[in-house]
Parts: structure tokens; sequence; C-alpha cells
């Protein structure tokens, strides 16, 4: 297949890598020009528990040239998904199909404008990555990527990918509810990502918490409401095994939460397409959620204080 990958940091590089190794024409889209020149200039290189590789991926800036893909999928955070949709927008043709694996809510939305829903597909992935530099990522742990249909889409849309990507290395399967998949990820993501971000611990520190189970009941608990509100099922209990299954170190136990990642690059986080978006959504339908309020104004004093954050006592109050 021809694919292009629209947002090509951490996890866009390591399916772009490994779609790339099985033998599809992969190209890598980002803005981030010292990233594309480092990819191209060295190859894209990839740590793992076996050790590193370098793949020659071809890498390109923003927009995309006018060459329809037979695939795009988006993997850019949820504040870019308009500005990236926009400068990828030359790559979907008549017939591309184009698939969302991005944390949050909202990203369905904008992307809809781009192609039809027929075409568009959607999902969640539990493999764990970090961006190390330009050109360069960490793959940490195992998990999978489950996507599905949206729409009316020809049923074997979502077979097809599935072994594509499967075929590559990247463990996937259909979802019998698409929304419902992507509603457990955010749910995951507003408890597990924020939390992690707000302590600046990483995945398997939580489990040391002995509060964590009420604490991630109670926030699980207004993101159910306001799915419910929306149509969709969140299984709470079925969140929180998943939950506790990462503090594993062989899982993501290790890993750093993408929040906590953004917050020490100084990037944008996704909070308000995560808690933020499930605040403003309860309170469209009358509900409160003052949890998941109170975590989004939080991790926005952490975006606009982190430089100054104090990580050592000063010598004179020892």
């Amino acid at each position: 297949m021809k694919i292009t990958i629209a947002g090509s940091g951490a996890m866009g590089c390591r399916f772009g890598g490994a779609l790339f190794s099985a033998g599809h024409q992969v190209v890598l889209l980002d803005g981030w020009r010292e990233h594309v020149d480092a990819i191209n200039a060295s190859g894209l290189r990839i740590d793992d528990v076996d050790g590193s590789q370098v793949m020659r991926v071809p890498a390109r800036p923003f927009p995309a040239p006018a060459e329809p893909a037979d695939l795009v999928i988006v993997f850019t955070k949820a504040t870019a998904t308009a500005a990236v949709a926009a400068a990828a927008a030359a790559a979907i043709g008549s017939s591309t199909l184009v698939l969302t694996l991005q944390n949050g809510l909202g990203n369905i939305e904008v992307l809809r404008s781009y192609v039809p829903e027929t075409r568009l597909l959607a999902g969640t992935t539990t493999l764990g990555t970090e961006l190390l530099g330009p050109g360069h990522i960490r793959a940490l742990g195992s998990g999978e990527t489950v996507l599905g249909a949206l729409g009316p889409a020809s049923s074997e849309y979502p077979e097809r990918l599935v072994l594509t990507l499967s075929a590559a290395g990247l463990p996937a399967r259909v979802a019998d509810d698409t929304l419902g998949v992507i509603w457990a990820k955010v749910a995951f993501n507003c408890v597990m990502n924020t939390l992690c971000a707000i302590a600046s611990i990483p995945v398997s520190a939580l489990g040391r918490y002995d509060g964590f189970d009420e604490l991630a009941s109670s926030i699980l608990a207004e993101v159910a409401a306001v799915a419910r509100a929306e149509g969709v099922y969140v299984d709470k209990a079925a969140a929180l095994r998943l939950m506790k299954a990462q503090f594993d170190p062989s899982a993501s136990g290790s890993h750093l939460a993408s929040t906590l990642q953004d917050l020490m690059n100084g990037r944008r986080t996704e909070i308000a397409h995560l808690n933020g978006a499930i605040a403003a959504r309860a309170a469209e339908h009358g509900l409160d959620a003052p949890l998941n309020a109170l975590i989004t104004r939080l991790i926005q004093l952490l975006e606009a204080t982190w430089p100054e954050r104090v990580n050592r006592l000063h010598p004179d109050t020892q």
C-alpha cells in the first residue's frame, strides 16, 4: 500500500517504520523540520528491547504533495488535528482510507470534513512509544491496535487494515463498537495520563499509591456519565483493570505518559481533548464533572509554570 503518516512523532514513526519494514510505500509527514531532516539524512532510529535499528523511511515537511495515498494514518496531537488535516488533504484522494488512532475527543468531527464517513476509520492503540530526539524514538512494551468503521463503510475496510497492521508486526483487531473503544481510551487517559503528569511520575509509580482505586473510580464515574449521555457505554470496572495492568514494567510501567512528555518538552498538552472535553460535555448535558474540571486546571497550571518548577531544595532550606 501507499501509506502517508500525517503527524510523525513517536507513534507515527513507530507505525510508519513497521509498515515500511513490511514493504509498504511509506511517507512520514511532519511539521518539525529538524525531525524530518534528521530522518532523511540519517534514517529513522528505533530503539527497543532487542537493540536499535535504522530505517530509511522517506520523510517530508507539511503540506503533503498532491499524490493521493491508499491510506492516510493521522497521528498528530488532538490540538493540531485541524491544521494537520488541512496540510495532509492533498494525500486524500477519491479512494483513500483515512484512519485516526489519536487520543482524545473531537478528532473524528474534524476529519469528517476531509473524507466521507464511509472511508473514515477510527480506533486506539496501547503501544507505548517515546520520542527521544529528531529522528529517534523508543518503542516500549507490548500492546494492540483496535479499529473499526464509523458509518456504513464496506466491511472489508477494517479487516483489510487489521491484516495490514498485523502483518507489519503491529497486532490489531476489528472493534465491535468503535466509539466505545475510543471512549474507553479517553477514560484511560483521563486517569493515567493526567495523574502521571501532575505527579511527574512513570506509570508504574501510580501502583504504589494506596488511594489509586478510589481516585481513579471517582474520575471514571464522571467520564462514564458523560459517555452515557452521548449514547456510549464505558465499562468502569474493565477500565480500572486495564489501568492496573499497566503498572507491570513489562507492560508500560516504565513509560512516561504523553502529557508528561509534552510538559517536559514545552509542548501544548491534549488536556482540552481529554478531561477538559469531559468537563465541557458534562456542562452541555447538565451534568457535573468537578474532578475532571480540576484536573484540567491543574494541567493548565503546569503548562503555564513548568519551567519554574522546583526539582530540589535550595541549600539554605535543607
